[in-house]
């Protein structure tokens, strides 16, 4: 007990109860109510009531909240990303031939797959993916029949 008190008195909360006095006289009426100040708390158990009765005994009001909010219980199940939005170290297999090219990119997979599409399109000799498959007059084929990740990076891509 002597600790809680300890810890009001060293964050400025007061620990007797002081009920403000407010002359009023039949004609003037008070302008403003005193402001209590607020503590919230999570509430976890009887833990909880236990510490909160203690804050009883001062001018300090309590408010309850939890976790387990309607928001909360939603947004918990949220399907993960799509694993080609995020970026790291990938692996292109020919669909014809099944040689693969391995390659490290810091933009999404999805960026990246596009930039081998664009060149393949252009006969550009920036993907060497692309190259291979001009060359040997072998087709392109959808992300998910192709493109297979190997790595994650641990941040998040630009």
């Amino acid at each position: 007990m002597n600790i809680i008190h300890n810890i009001l008195h060293n964050n400025s909360f007061p620990i007797k109860h002081q009920t403000p006095q407010i002359h009023t006289t039949a004609q003037e009426k008070p302008s403003q109510t005193p402001k209590h100040r607020w503590a919230t708390f999570t509430y976890v158990g009887k833990e909880t009531s236990y510490i909160t009765n203690i804050f009883r005994q001062t001018d300090l009001r309590i408010a309850f909240r939890t976790n387990n909010t309607i928001g909360n219980l939603l947004t918990q199940n949220k399907p993960p990303p799509d694993k080609f939005s995020l970026s790291g170290v990938y692996k292109l297999t020919c669909p014809e031939c099944q040689k693969a090219y391995v390659g490290q990119n810091g933009r999404s997979f999805n960026i990246r797959y596009n930039e081998h599409k664009q060149a393949l399109r252009n006969n550009s000799h920036s993907s060497s993916f692309a190259k291979h498959l001009n060359e040997e007059a072998h087709s392109f084929s959808t992300i998910h029949n192709i493109m297979q990740v190997l790595q994650y990076h641990k941040k998040e891509p630009t």
